[in-house]
């Protein structure tokens, strides 16, 4: 009874809850909520998984919905002051004899943008910036999931799926009772608890794939996984945001076909019992909605697809076109200009139109909008540049079919979120969630080994 009551009390005090819940409730209330990401900042002081839970809610806590939480004056100083941190607290606990070649190669490409940064960007302070940050966060986040043992690296990854999973609990809520407080933004598409529907949809994406993944590789629970499926599925909807909805079903449709291809002897896992029972479930479900929906759900699914309340086209292709051209035509002609040194890294097509925001002379936001990532590339670091790119690309893939399904549709749904949102460099922004997934997907093959139980 004493032991019970001790584990119940540790539980209650179990700082990955409490902390997480301090800095949200700080974030709500006007006169601390530039305090909360300092709350954060110590956090991330505590060990390697605290450092990944910091910078996830760095991100939540700068995505929230406004009508929910106030403004925040110094944001973006107070992002940077927890990035300080969790590299400073990283740094305390890194083994830097035992870095991977993949962390090895991350570390090289961030410096490529930094040093092209110094010598061709046309605002080099800015560029300079975004290279640092960005190789920054992702040597961070590298050197804390490798740290880990292979229990805290399936603690931390359940943590952050259950925590996108409450995300989308909330907002779910909030359409059923409060519908009009996740309709500020748009009024045809739907917010969410988060400031954009785009983000509302991209977020619910990346959890699908995270739930689809564990569909795959765990034996129960998998018409609760289903619900869950559903429940993100309906949420990316009504977020009409078809950058989410279509990076999920071709990450899906890729990801066998790539995992059957280098990986032929786990095809005999995709007919074994509880995998078929799986699909025999969502069989089951799209079936029965079929029928309840007849074509409602067709009608909603080409309203989704094509936005038709909005504008009036014929299929995908030309609805993608529409709603990208505006990005992808300035840096088609940024290309031609520079082919080989491109403009500067993290700079938009036109830089001299960029809103950058100073702290003491110090540039510390300069938020661009670029939906084509490897056009994106192309555009800022040129040719050499883009080569460099696709070979980390091309290692991180191979990284994730060495490890499983799982970790392949995970990676592949974010590394397709940027042909719509380019955001994979961005950790400011939504690539701070790209990054923590991504990261965490990528490194688990290193972390799982026996362990001998003693008497």
């Amino acid at each position: 009874m004493l032991i019970a009551l001790r584990l119940n009390f540790k539980t209650f005090l179990n700082s990955h809850i409490w902390f997480p819940l301090l800095a949200i409730l700080l974030r709500l209330i006007p006169i601390t909520a530039d305090f909360s990401y300092f709350i954060l900042a110590g956090y991330a002081l505590l060990g390697r998984q605290q450092i990944i839970e910091a910078l996830f809610l760095s991100w939540l806590l700068s995505f929230i919905n406004a009508e929910i939480a106030p403004y925040v004056e110094y944001a973006s100083f107070g992002r940077y002051i927890i990035y300080l941190a969790c590299f400073f607290s990283i740094l305390l606990r890194a083994n830097f004899a035992k870095i991977d070649i993949l962390t090895l190669l991350t570390v090289g490409l961030g410096i490529f943008f930094i040093i092209h940064a110094i010598y061709f960007s046309q605002i080099p302070k800015i560029s300079i910036l975004k290279g640092l940050s960005w190789v920054l966060i992702i040597m961070t986040l590298l050197l804390a999931w490798t740290g880990m043992n292979s229990s805290e690296h399936e603690h931390t990854k359940k943590w952050i799926t259950e925590f996108l999973f409450i995300i989308a609990l909330l907002s779910l809520l909030l359409l059923l009772l409060v519908p009009g407080l996740g309709y500020i933004r748009s009024t045809t598409n739907f917010q969410g608890i988060l400031n954009h529907p785009q983000v509302l949809g991209l977020t619910v994406a990346g959890l699908s794939a995270l739930l689809i993944g564990q569909l795959f590789s765990q034996n129960k629970s998998k018409l609760l996984l289903l619900i869950k499926i559903l429940i993100c599925i309906s949420l990316i909807i009504f977020s009409g945001c078809r950058t989410a909805g279509l990076g999920l079903l071709f990450a899906t449709m890729i990801s066998v076909l790539l995992f059957s291809i280098s990986r032929f002897n786990r095809i005999k896992s995709l007919t074994q019992p509880s995998i078929n029972k799986s699909f025999i479930i969502i069989v089951f479900f799209l079936i029965l909605l079929i029928f309840i929906f007849d074509t409602k759900i067709y009608d909603l699914i080409i309203s989704y697809m094509t936005k038709a309340e909005q504008v009036n086209i014929d299929n995908i292709a030309t609805a993608y076109k529409n709603s990208r051209e505006v990005l992808y035509k300035p840096m088609i002609a940024n290309i031609i200009e520079n082919p080989l040194i491109g403009i500067g890294f993290g700079l938009a097509s036109d830089p001299q139109a960029m809103n950058i925001k100073y702290f003491h002379g110090i540039p510390i936001s300069a938020p661009i909008e670029k939906g084509v990532l490897p056009l994106a590339i192309l555009e800022e670091v040129g040719v050499y540049g883009f080569i460099f790119f696709m070979i980390w690309v091309l290692i991180i893939i191979r990284r994730a079919i060495a490890d499983s399904f799982a970790s392949l549709i995970v990676l592949l749904t974010f590394l397709l979120f940027n042909l719509g949102e380019a955001g994979l460099f961005s950790p400011n922004g939504l690539g701070m969630l790209y990054l923590i997934v991504m990261t965490s997907v990528i490194t688990k093959s290193k972390l799982i080994k026996k362990t001998t139980i003693t008497a």
